[in-house]
């Protein structure tokens, strides 16, 4: 065991030490979804009724388990004793989950991060970085086809 143990710890800061790679939200979709996204008609945001999510859990198997870094918004789930985020879903627009159509559910990530965090300001974009894995979650916001373990939270700039 004591031979294996220099190459564990080396293993392990080689994972502390790796950049993660800067993902875009479109890389999260088959092609065809993103042609017909771009395509799609305009949603109409008047009026108080809530939107049902449209969309498909389809995903790109390549990318779970990447470390990646993903730019996006914050929609807080739930909180701890002290009003710190322990789970959230990360979108790609200000607003989703909130008072228009939640994005399709593979482009919602639900993020726990590694250690709660100060309650954000959900107008302002963040980076979150962190394990990426395809991966069905649902809640009564909406559905996610990915989950990410985040072991950063920082501003957006």
């Amino acid at each position: 065991m004591k031979r294996f143990l220099p190459v564990l710890l080396l293993s392990a800061l080689a994972q502390a030490n790796e950049v993660p790679r800067e993902l875009d939200w479109l890389e999260m979709m088959p092609k065809d979804e993103v042609d017909a996204l771009m395509n799609a008609p305009v949603i109409d945001h008047s009026g108080l009724a809530r939107a049902e999510q449209q969309g498909s859990f389809r995903t790109i198997p390549e990318l779970d388990g990447q470390l990646v870094r993903l730019p996006g918004y914050i929609v807080p789930i739930d909180t701890n004793e002290k009003g710190e985020l322990t789970e959230f879903f990360l979108v790609p627009y200000f607003g989703a989950c909130i008072h228009v159509p939640p994005p399709p559910p593979n482009q919602i990530v639900l993020v726990r991060p590694e250690k709660p965090i100060p309650m954000t300001d959900i107008w302002e974009a963040y980076w979150v970085e962190g394990e990426l894995r395809v991966e069905t979650q649902r809640n009564e916001i909406a559905a996610s086809a990915y989950t990410m373990k985040a072991r950063n939270v920082s501003l957006y700039q």
